[in-house]
């Protein structure tokens, strides 16, 4: 029985190399239209797909047929299968009806088939795949094994390709009865959180123009972590602002008349927590702001753009890694895995449009300002979350603790004598009055937080006593 090949592939990356060697091997290769195309001008002799089966090739039916599927799934005499499938992840800007002229339909058919049949049938769909097919086959070594290793991969690459469709048609994950996500090996890394954790950064091939690393060393898992905090904390605001994160925490965030005084802002707000941290921007960085940024030692800026100058500066800190990332990539779902299985819920992306004043006194027009400011940090912090705030930045956090108390007491000892007149922002409500009493030793004015506590009147009483403004937004903002 003749050894039989079928190619049929979207990317014709070393496809003539690799029918090169299969003749040599002494296949015999059926081809689809394109690709016997290509062969025959190489000087590559090929069958043609609908010679072979006795059918005619049409726009949306090459490959299917019965020989074909029987010959793989049954047989085994075509022993190679080929292919990779319409590229419908690199189809920016087209209609509905244009995207479902990339969907695939007889390649993935190709793929599974041959894959459920490793026994006797190997598939290979990667350019990268060819050369260790050739050298496997030559050596003997295209056994069972090796047949299922590929077969492994070949249902990931029909997987994931399915994926980013239905992640195409329906991407609201709340409306969805099945989850699947369509991403592939973006960034591979050393390892995870810990050196003993491996680790990757898989992302969807339909964002990949969104993400661009200009400079340094090689991102990490934790650098990832952060820069989406940083990138997003700063994005939330529409002036000039930058945020300074380390382990998922900001240590300053700023807002400033421009982007290197919202810089320094941040900067100060924690100087020596922010030595060895990740600098999240909102604007196109500018080289006055690299100047400044350049200074100190820090693992990553994120930022959507930069001028030439700025990254001309930035590119003399060799370690430090320079992301360029459009907030299109800010998460509008959040997963995590959870006993094996994933929790998926809407981004934290509410932003009130008002308040209620629950004090006898007002907040003044400082105040408010500083409260409305404050609150849109909170949210980027870890709960229990307090933040407190003065002129368009932070001088004291204190988060991710199991108190709310012991998140105030953080928070205004990290102040020190700057919490003096300024005001403060809760994730979550106050259950009793001692988060008040531990504001006002620090001397907070005005406070903002969602309300809802059974203790509310109690936590209202204390406010005045002290003549704490305060106000409830109706919502919270928890971080895990």
């Amino acid at each position: 029985m003749n050894k039989k090949a079928l190619i049929s592939v979207a990317d014709k990356s070393g496809i003539i190399e690799l029918a090169q060697g299969l003749k040599e091997l002494g296949y015999e290769i059926i081809a689809t239209g394109g690709t016997h195309k290509l062969l025959m001008e190489n000087n590559i002799p090929a069958i043609k797909i609908s010679d072979y089966t006795g059918g005619t090739e049409s726009e949306r039916v090459k490959t299917l047929s019965q020989r074909i599927a029987r010959e793989i799934l049954e047989t085994g005499e075509i022993s190679i299968v080929v292919c990779n499938l319409y590229p419908f992840f690199n189809q920016e800007g087209k209609t509905l009806d244009e995207m479902i002229e990339f969907i695939d339909i007889g390649g993935v058919t190709l793929i599974r088939a041959g894959a459920k049949n490793y026994k006797k049938v190997g598939v290979v769909f990667h350019p990268k795949q060819y050369g260790d097919l050739i050298i496997a086959l030559k050596e003997q070594r295209f056994d069972e094994e090796y047949r299922l290793n590929l077969a492994r991969k070949a249902f990931d690459y029909i997987a994931w390709y399915d994926a980013i469709i239905a992640q195409y048609f329906n991407p609201d994950f709340s409306k969805r009865d099945y989850f699947s996500f369509g991403a592939e090996l973006f960034i591979p890394m050393r390892y995870g959180e810990n050196p003993h954790q491996n680790a990757g950064f898989y992302l969807n091939p339909l964002l990949k123009r969104h993400f661009e690393v200009l400079g340094g060393k090689e991102l990490s898992y934790n650098n990832l972590l952060d820069a989406e905090i940083a990138l997003g904390a700063a994005m939330d605001f529409e002036e000039n602002a930058c945020a300074i994160i380390k382990h998922q925490t900001p240590c300053g965030v700023a807002i400033g008349d421009t982007l290197s005084e919202a810089y320094e802002r941040a900067y100060m707000a924690d100087s020596l927590s922010a030595f060895g941290g990740i600098v999240g921007l909102n604007r196109v960085v500018d080289a006055q702001t690299a100047e400044a940024i350049s200074k100190v030692f820090y693992e990553v800026i994120v930022a959507p753009d930069y001028q030439p100058e700025a990254l001309e500066i930035l590119r003399t800190k060799k370690n430090l890694r320079i992301v360029k990332i459009s907030p299109e990539l800010l998460p509008k779902m959040n997963f995590k895995s959870v006993f094996g299985g994933i929790l998926v819920q809407d981004a934290d992306t509410k932003d009130f449009t008002e308040w209620k004043v629950v004090t006898n006194r007002e907040p003044s027009k400082y105040e408010a300002e500083a409260l409305k400011f404050a609150w849109k940090v909170v949210k980027w912090v870890r709960s229990n979350a307090i933040v407190i705030a003065n002129k368009g930045r932070t001088v004291g956090i204190g988060g991710g603790q199991t108190s709310r108390v012991g998140a105030v007491e953080i928070a205004v000892k990290n102040a020190g004598v700057q919490a003096n007149g300024a005001v403060l922002a809760s994730d979550a409500f106050f259950p009793f009055r001692d988060g008040v009493d531990a504001a006002a030793k620090g001397k907070i004015t005005a406070i903002i937080q969602p309300g809802g506590s059974k203790r509310d009147e109690e936590v209202i009483q204390a406010c005045n006593e002290y003549d704490i403004a305060m106000v409830f937004t109706g919502y919270r903002h928890f971080r895990h």
